[in-house]
């Protein structure tokens, strides 16, 4: 969390102007939770005033990811869930040969190219992101409620950025305002603009779910959407955010700033007469840092140690059960605000289609089962219902396990409920050690 990014919460509020709420981004079992059901609203996301996973939360996730590495070296789901915990924790050539180790085995799977996508933009290599985005796009045109075309345009931004300063001259969505535009939008300004409604959506999703926080080009682009669409307040802070992260235009961001803070004390004493015996004064947008500040960082302090603390109880955050008491607990936390319709609904899982996924729960598949991945599976199925005695020091031999790009949806199923006993043992045995 960038405590550091503040501005005065009450104001804010108070002035009605915290909007809807703002989203090739990763795949793994926790995107659907975070998008969905736990997305800051845009004051949240600008003012760093919400929950940020702790260092041992993706360490967890990561080792049981391993744990199930162990028995299926091919498990799609566990490969997608170290890949970017590994990623998040900064170890990316870990995380690197992971993720080729996904593709290697579902080579066609939006998962696959997705997070290659992502991994290659933070590590700069921007011709791979774009060349595995474009691939997960195709697959997928629809994953992350239709938003993975913002990652891509970003992505391009920044590899033309790096060979000419100039192209900073727009923000990534191709917005160059001038400062009448600046200083009096309207949302019929932003659309007529061509901005999409859930661009909002989409910056702030990269901001607090996708671990860009610190680009600040992504603030930029939001403070000239938020400008253009009226929101002064909101747009101000943006503005300041990117000039704290030495955004290379950080002089026309002050100046873009103070002209913004001009309007609003224009505003306020053109509506707020003086009254007699109580002078006061405007004190202007930087009067509420140091307040916001300490809300950030206080509900930065009480979420790590609530998650610390149920993480050390065993909570399986390998799991969805897991991540919803997490998630529950980041909505209870974050500041309330609007959201579209849309992050409610949940969206199909690219990785496995509607029929597969009818498939599996009717316990059927297509064609005649392989007879060494059913030999496997039942061997693991009776690995996983043993009673758990001990805690060995690597998972015993059952045979070649099978590729889970061969599996039919009624085996990945099966497969998957024999890990999940399997990885819950594990993970208590590394409780036990720690």
């Amino acid at each position: 969390m960038r405590a550091s990014l503040a501005l005065g919460v009450a104001a804010a509020l108070a002035a009605g102007l915290v909007p809807h709420a703002a989203r090739a981004c990763g795949w793994d079992g926790e995107s659907y939770h975070a998008e969905a059901r736990s997305l800051p609203c845009v004051f949240s996301a600008l003012t760093g005033i919400y929950p940020s996973h702790t260092t041992e939360y993706y360490e967890t996730r990561a080792a049981a990811a391993e744990a199930a590495l162990a028995w299926a070296p091919d498990y799609g789901p566990a490969l997608d869930d170290r890949g970017l915990a590994l990623m998040r924790l900064g170890r990316y050539a870990e995380a690197r040969a992971v993720m080729e180790r996904r593709l290697q085995v579902e080579p066609d799977a939006y998962a696959s190219h997705a997070n290659l996508g992502t991994l290659y933009t933070f590590t700069g290599d921007y011709d791979l992101a774009l060349g595995h985005i474009d691939r997960a796009m195709k697959i997928e045109p629809n994953a992350h409620f239709g938003r993975e075309g913002y990652h891509r345009q970003l992505v391009v931004y920044l590899k033309a950025l790096a060979g000419d300063p100039r192209v900073a001259d727009k923000d990534f969505l191709g917005l160059s305002l001038t400062k009448e535009q600046r200083l009096s939008g309207s949302p019929a300004k932003l659309a007529s603009a061509g901005i999409k409604p859930d661009a909002i959506d989409a910056l702030v999703s990269m901001i607090t779910v996708y671990g860009a926080d610190r680009v600040s080009h992504l603030y930029v682009a939001l403070g000239d959407v938020l400008a253009l669409r009226g929101d002064v307040r909101l747009a101000w802070t943006a503005y300041e955010d990117a000039r704290e992260l030495k955004h290379p235009r950080s002089k026309e961001l002050r100046r873009w700033r103070d002209e913004l803070q001009s309007k609003l004390t224009e505003e306020y004493f053109r509506n707020t007469p003086p009254r007699p015996g109580r002078p006061g004064g405007y004190q202007g947008m930087e009067r509420g840092f140091a307040g916001a500040q300490s809300v950030a960082l206080q509900m930065d302090h009480n979420y790590v140690g609530w998650e610390r603390q149920q993480l050390k109880k065993g909570l399986p955050v390998w799991r969805e059960e897991g991540l919803a008491v997490v998630y529950a607990k980041q909505h209870e936390l974050r500041r309330r605000c609007s959201v579209p319709g849309v992050i409610d609904e949940r969206p199909a899982d690219p990785r496995v289609d509607d029929a597969a996924a009818k498939a599996a729960a009717a316990g059927g598949g297509g064609g005649a089962p392989d007879p060494k991945a059913e030999a496997y599976l039942a061997a693991l199925e009776a690995a996983a219902s043993l009673p758990k005695k001990s805690c060995p020091a690597r998972a015993p031999a059952l045979g070649a396990p099978p590729r889970w790009g061969a599996l039919s949806p009624a085996q990945r199923a099966r497969l998957t409920r024999a890990l999940d006993s399997l990885v819950d043992a594990a993970m208590a045995c590394r409780k036990e050690r720690r």
